[in-house]
């Protein structure tokens, strides 16, 4: 925990997601509350922002479990007006063999792909979701 029982930067990132999580689902007396005030459209930008957290957090351990990952071409790139950490929420058109797909995808803002670049994506094994797992790496 630390001198003086202040908690980490760890313990307060996952505090905070905790408590975005209960206003967006309206948990809790101070879930509900936040929730009556700052409306429904700001509660829903809200739980799409939590999940964008976990999804990203999910590929991270579906790459470390060592989940096998494939290449996709961008063919266009959409931004939702969305972001996380100064990270973009975008939407990604992809060119995956001879179909196209659109997922949506927390971005790092160091690495936005653009169109005609390769991207790496994978399946989630218990879903079968389609998830975006980063840039694919240059030659």
């Amino acid at each position: 925990m630390g001198l003086f029982n202040r908690k980490s930067r760890q313990e307060r990132q996952a505090e905070g997601l905790r408590m975005a999580e209960n206003i967006a689902e309206g948990r809790g007396l101070m879930g509900k509350m936040s929730r009556a005030f700052i409306g429904d459209e700001a509660a829903e930008s809200l739980r799409q922002a939590t999940s964008s957290i976990h999804q990203a957090e999910h590929v991270a351990s579906l790459r470390a479990a060592g989940v096998p990952t494939e290449e996709a071409t961008v063919v266009a790139l959409q931004d939702t007006g969305q972001t996380i950490n100064d990270n973009p929420s975008v939407v990604l058109t992809l060119a995956l063999g001879e179909q196209h797909v659109a997922i949506q995808a927390l971005v790092s803002r160091l690495e936005i792909p653009r169109t005609g670049e390769r991207v790496l994506v994978m399946r989630d094994p218990q879903s079968g979701q389609l998830l975006y797992a980063g840039l694919a790496p240059r030659n």
